[in-house]
C-alpha cells in the first residue's frame, strides 16, 4: 500500500514559487520575491509541472502565463498560501502587531500601489499598514520626520543609495481621446499642443518646470479644467472634454498615450526609507515587493504591454532582503489609509 506521501510528492516551497512567478509574470521577479535563485525556482516549478503531469505556465517571450491548468492551481495554492500564513499569524497573535508606516505618491496610479498592497497583505498578515498619501515634497518632510518609515515616491535621483533603491523611469506623454487626431500618431511635438483644449493636473512633479517651458515656447493651450485628481483627468480624457500631460504609466479605457519627441523629461519612481529603518524586516519584505511588481504590466487587463518605462539593471545594490516571501493576491494585512 503506497502512503500519502508516494502519491503526492508537491512540496510548499513549489507553491510558494509558483505563485511567484505567476503573479509576476516573471521567472527572475518571482526569484526576487522568495529570496532564491533564478534556476532553483525554474527548477521548482519544472519539478512541479513534472508532478502534474501537464504544462503550468505558458512561457512566452518576455513573460509568463498560467495555461488553464495553471490558473486553477492558482486559485487552489491562494487557498493553501492563505491558510498557511493565517496559521502563522495567529500563533504570532501573542506579540505586538508590527506597524509598518508607508507613504505614497499621489500621482501614481491605483491599481499598482493596490496590487503591491494586496500581494504584500497576503504574505504577511501579521503586519499592520498605515497609509499616508502626498506629494514628494510632503513625503520626503515627514520621512525626515520619522513620520514614515518607507515612501513609494519619485526619487530625485535614480541611483541607489542605502536609504533608496528605482524601481523604474518613464517619460511624460500626451493623454489623449481615442478619436482625437493625434491618437493615431507615433509621435507629436510641443508646437502640436497649440490652443488644444488642456486638462491641468495640478499635482504632477513638474507642473511648474512644464508651464515654464511652455510659456517660453510660446504655446498657449487652451484651459479647460485643473484638477489635482489624476483619475479625474482620465475619465475627462476619455469623455473627449481635453488632452493632459501624464507619466506613461496610467491607462485608462478610451484614452491613447501619444509620445512627445521635444518633451524629454521622465520621472523615477522608487522607494526610499530612514536611515534607521534599513534593518527593519518588515520594511525589507515590502521593499522587496515593488522591486519585483509588473510595473510594466496592464494590471486591468492582466497583459503586458509597453508603457515605455525603463526598470533598473541592478536596483537593490544597497538592500539586504531578508524574509520568507510568498505571494497571493487576497489582502490580509490590516491598511489603515490617512488623508
Amino acid at each position: 500500500m503506497s502512503s500519502i506521501g508516494d502519491d503526492y510528492g508537491m512540496e510548499l516551497y513549489q507553491i510558494r514559487q509558483f505563485v511567484a512567478v505567476a503573479e509576476t509574470g516573471s521567472f527572475t521577479k518571482g526569484a526576487s520575491r522568495v529570496g532564491v535563485s533564478q534556476p532553483a525556482i525554474s527548477a521548482a516549478v519544472a519539478k512541479l509541472e513534472e508532478e502534474m503531469g501537464q504544462n503550468l505556465l505558458d512561457r512566452r517571450q518576455g513573460f509568463v502565463v498560467p495555461t488553464a491548468a495553471g490558473s486553477r492551481l492558482l486559485d487552489a495554492a491562494k487557498d493553501i498560501l492563505l491558510a498557511c500564513n493565517t496559521i502563522k499569524s495567529t500563533l504570532r497573535a501573542a506579540s505586538a502587531p508590527q506597524t509598518l508606516r508607508v507613504g505614497v505618491l499621489r500621482t501614481l496610479p491605483t491599481v499598482h500601489v493596490v496590487g503591491i498592497l494586496q500581494a504584500f497583505g497576503q504574505a504577511h498578515p501579521d503586519i499592520q499598514i498605515e497609509l499616508f498619501e502626498g506629494p514628494r515634497e510632503e513625503l520626503e518632510k515627514r520621512i525626515e520626520q520619522k513620520k514614515l518609515d518607507v515612501g513609494l515616491t519619485s526619487l530625485k535621483d535614480s541611483a541607489a543609495s542605502k536609504t533608496s533603491v528605482a524601481l523604474f523611469t518613464e517619460p511624460y506623454v500626451l493623454a489623449v481621446n481615442q478619436n482625437h487626431r493625434f491618437a493615431k500618431l507615433r509621435s507629436i511635438t510641443l508646437d502640436n499642443l497649440q490652443n488644444e483644449p488642456f486638462i491641468l493636473r495640478t499635482s504632477c512633479e513638474t507642473f511648474q518646470d512644464t508651464t515654464a517651458l511652455l510659456l517660453a515656447r510660446g504655446i498657449r493651450t487652451r484651459l479647460v479644467y485643473r484638477t489635482d485628481q489624476d483619475d479625474r483627468a482620465l475619465g475627462l480624457v476619455a469623455a473627449g472634454i481635453g488632452v493632459a500631460l501624464m507619466p506613461a504609466l496610467y491607462k485608462a479605457a478610451g484614452v491613447v498615450n501619444v509620445s512627445i519627441s521635444d518633451f524629454n523629461t521622465k520621472r523615477t519612481i522608487g522607494m526610499q526609507w530612514q536611515p534607521q529603518a534599513y534593518e527593519n524586516k518588515c520594511l525589507n519584505a515590502l521593499i522587496a515587493f515593488a522591486c519585483s511588481h509588473p510595473w510594466i504590466t496592464d494590471l486591468r487587463s492582466g497583459e503586458s504591454q509597453a508603457v515605455n518605462i525603463r526598470t533598473p539593471k541592478s536596483g537593490r545594490a544597497h538592500l539586504r532582503v531578508k524574509s520568507e516571501l510568498e505571494t497571493t493576491v487576497r489582502p490580509s494585512t490590516k491598511v489603515v489609509a490617512h488623508a
